[in-house]
């Protein structure tokens, strides 16, 4: 019989008195007790470079999650220890270097797809539990592996979420993309492709572009000219924020509509701004908004502590660490191969509603989101940027995405 962890139990040591966190180098831990040895898991984002505001938010999640937690597991105060990882050859470096030296036995990486993929393949030959917060199909696809667990839905899910929405919403035939050169957008475009191929909707044509571009004319100009109902950009983070300033300043809505398929939430809406965003649509893996009680219990923890609402980088570590200090628990051991079959199959109150990482590819049962955003006089607060407008559980049949366990 399947068990399931209700929100009492997933959020059972919310009160965060006693677990008051001292910065230790490199990142934070709970004060303890002399003797006691910290069970210590690795943090891998990127606090530099096109992702940047990745790092801080991903810091906040975490330490929220912790304190929420209580602290420690069993009878161990737990260390959270901070690597920059920029790329994948720093990931894995990192990586390396926290199992030899530190004992590190437990991983979260974001929110780059090759830096994912190369520490996903580092800890299934050591034989770590990583928990990986990026989009490529792969990495729960034809390179799953049994240590590595994804929360976020892959793109596969995500354009079959935002793609019919775009075409219900905007009445849109013709689409025009702009796409990172690399595996996660790769993988967005050809998802693109075959939605509107089964719809007998057309792509008029694709612009490609280099993770951290600071100049989109040339791809502004060419999206421009293709006179597409619709202009849909593939990127994430940085890339996403300057391609729609520049769009505004090329007059881009005045000859199109605008989407964007993947994005981390508030903080890109407000440094974008609500004029440039009025009227379009994105999609989400989270949003504050979401009507659930884990979500809620999280959105008032998480203003509580940091004066802002929380966005996708944040929660993603926060949901994320939660599940794994639930089942370090439950499996009462940091061995991760007994935490590993903790994880599997089993049912928890998520920011969602009820969530688990199916055991076949270790891909998290989860929806995705579609907003639209507002025009700043409809705006009823700071935050208040976009409504969700859709949302669904697409997740490919574990037959159908190329995931071999082993």
């Amino acid at each position: 019989m399947q068990k399931k962890v209700t929100r009492r139990t997933f959020l059972k040591k919310s009160a965060l008195a006693g677990a008051g966190l001292g910065l230790a180098a490199g990142g934070f831990l709970p004060l303890r007790s002399w003797g006691a040895e910290p069970l210590k898991i690795m943090i891998g984002t990127t606090f530099s470079g096109p992702y940047a505001e990745t790092g801080d938010y991903v810091r906040k999640g975490t330490q929220l999650a912790v304190e929420m937690f209580g602290g420690q597991v069993l009878g161990r105060p737990v260390e959270i220890v901070e690597r920059d990882v920029p790329n994948p050859s720093e990931g894995v470096k990192k990586a390396q270097e926290a199992v030899e030296k530190l004992g590190v036995k437990f991983f979260f990486v974001s929110p780059s797809s090759p830096t994912v993929l190369a520490v996903s393949e580092y800890a299934a030959k050591q034989k770590v539990l990583l928990i990986g917060a990026a989009g490529a199909d792969e990495i729960t696809g034809k390179s799953c592996n049994r240590f590595t667990f994804r929360w976020p839905v892959a793109t596969w899910s995500a354009i079959r979420e935002v793609v019919p929405r775009i075409i219900d919403t905007y009445k849109a035939k013709t689409f025009y993309t702009i796409t990172p050169k690399y595996v996660f957008g790769e993988d967005l475009l050809r998802n693109t492709q075959e939605v509107l191929k089964a719809k007998g909707l057309t792509l008029l044509g694709n612009s490609d572009h280099p993770m951290g571009e600071s100049d989109f004319s040339s791809h502004l100009t060419k999206a421009m000219a293709a006179k597409a109902d619709c202009v849909l950009f593939l990127n994430f983070g940085g890339d996403t924020t300057n391609a729609l300033k520049q769009a505004n300043s090329f007059g881009l809505n005045k000859a199109s509509r605008i989407a964007c398929v993947w994005g981390s939430g508030l903080t890109q809406m407000k440094a974008i701004g609500p004029k440039i965003l009025d009227g379009v649509i994105w999609g989400l893996q989270y949003f504050y908004k979401i009507d659930a009680p884990g979500n809620r219990k999280f959105v008032e923890a998480f203003r509580k502590k940091f004066n802002e609402t929380p966005n996708y980088l944040a929660a993603n570590p926060f949901t994320n660490i939660l599940v794994l200090l639930q089942s370090i628990e439950r499996a009462k051991t940091d061995d991760p191969v007994k935490v590993v079959q903790a994880m599997e199959d089993f049912e928890y109150e998520g920011l969602t509603g009820t969530e688990k990482f199916r055991a076949c590819d270790h891909q998290a049962v989860k929806p995705y989101y579609t907003l639209q955003c507002k025009a700043p006089d409809a705006m009823k607060n700071p935050d208040d940027f976009a409504d969700i407008i859709g949302s669904s559980t697409n997740i490919p049949p574990c037959a159908e995405t190329g995931c071999k366990m082993s």
